[in-house]
C-alpha cells in the first residue's frame, strides 16, 4: 500500500517561499545597483571625455587665433614695414650730401639692418615658414636670431637629418621651443643655450639647456617662468606630448620635449 510523503508544515512553506522572495529581492536591487554604477561609470565618462574634447578644442581655437595673428603680423612686416625701409634706404641713396657721408653711410647701413632685422622677425613667425624650411632649419635660424638680438650664444646638436613630424606638429613644437627660449633669455640670464634633438621610430626629444641661475623647482609654480611654461603645458597636451623641466640654483634649466611619433 503507497504511503503519501508527510507534507511540509505550513509554517516551514511560509519560510521557504519568504526566503526565496527576500534573496529574489536581493539579488535583484544587487544587480540594479551594478547597473546604475556601470551607467554612472559611463556617464562620468563621457562627460570626461566631452569636457577634454571641448578644453582641446578652446585650446586649438586659441592656438589658431594666435597663429593667425602671427601671420598677419608677419605680413604686415614684409608687405609695409620692410618696403617703407627699403623705400627709404633707396631715397637715401640718391642724395648727396658733401659735407658728411659718414652719417649718410652710417644711416643706409642702420636702414639695412633694420630691414634684415625685420625680415628675420617675419620669417620666425611665419607658421607657413616654418612648414616650408622645416622644424631644424627654423630652430637654427631662431638661434641665430637669439644669438644677435641678445648676445648669447647658442648651439644645434642634431644629427643633420629632417625631422619626421607633421607640418602641424612641427609648428606647435617650434612653438614650445620659442617659449623655452625666450624663459631662458628673460630670467636666466644665460650665456649659453644648446638644442638638443634626438629621434626614434617612436619618439622624438628636444632639449633646451642653458646655463643659467637656474630655479627651486619646488617654487616652479609661484615664479613668472611657472606662467611662461604654462604655455608648452597647453601645447603639449594639445599634440599629446610631455615635457621635463630639470634645474636647481646655480645649475642652469634643461626643458625636454617628448613628443610621440604615431
Amino acid at each position: 500500500m503507497l504511503q503519501t510523503p508527510p507534507s511540509v508544515p505550513l509554517p516551514i512553506s511560509f519560510t521557504i517561499v519568504g526566503t526565496v522572495i527576500i534573496l529574489f529581492f536581493v539579488v535583484f536591487f544587487y544587480l540594479f545597483i551594478i547597473q546604475m554604477q556601470r551607467r554612472r561609470s559611463i556617464h562620468l565618462k563621457e562627460m570626461f571625455d566631452l569636457k577634454a574634447q571641448y578644453e582641446q578644442t578652446i585650446l586649438l581655437s586659441q592656438l589658431e587665433i594666435q597663429e593667425q595673428t602671427f601671420r598677419n603680423i608677419s605680413q604686415e612686416i614684409h608687405d609695409n614695414i620692410g618696403q617703407v625701409l627699403s623705400l627709404a634706404k633707396l631715397n637715401l641713396n640718391t642724395l648727396s650730401f658733401e659735407a658728411s657721408p659718414d652719417k649718410i653711410a652710417l644711416t643706409e647701413e642702420l636702414l639695412g639692418k633694420a630691414i634684415n632685422d625685420l625680415r628675420d622677425l617675419s620669417k620666425s613667425m611665419h607658421p607657413e615658414k616654418i612648414s616650408d624650411i622645416g622644424l631644424i632649419n627654423s630652430i637654427s635660424h631662431e638661434l641665430f636670431l637669439v644669438q644677435k638680438a641678445a648676445k648669447i650664444s647658442t648651439e644645434l646638436v642634431t644629427d643633420g637629418n629632417e625631422l619626421k613630424i607633421s607640418n602641424e606638429k612641427s609648428i606647435i613644437i617650434f612653438r614650445m621651443i620659442q617659449e623655452s627660449l625666450h624663459n631662458a633669455i628673460k630670467h636666466a640670464k644665460a650665456k649659453h643655450i644648446t638644442v638638443t634633438t634626438n629621434q626614434d621610430t617612436h619618439k622624438l626629444m628636444i632639449d633646451i639647456t642653458d646655463d643659467g641661475i637656474g630655479f627651486d623647482m619646488g617654487k616652479l609654480k609661484n615664479t613668472e617662468t611657472g606662467i611662461g611654461l604654462k604655455s608648452i603645458e597647453q601645447r603639449c597636451a594639445l599634440i599629446g606630448a610631455s615635457f621635463k623641466i630639470n634645474s636647481s640654483l646655480g645649475s642652469g634649466t634643461s626643458v625636454q620635449l617628448i613628443i610621440n611619433n604615431n
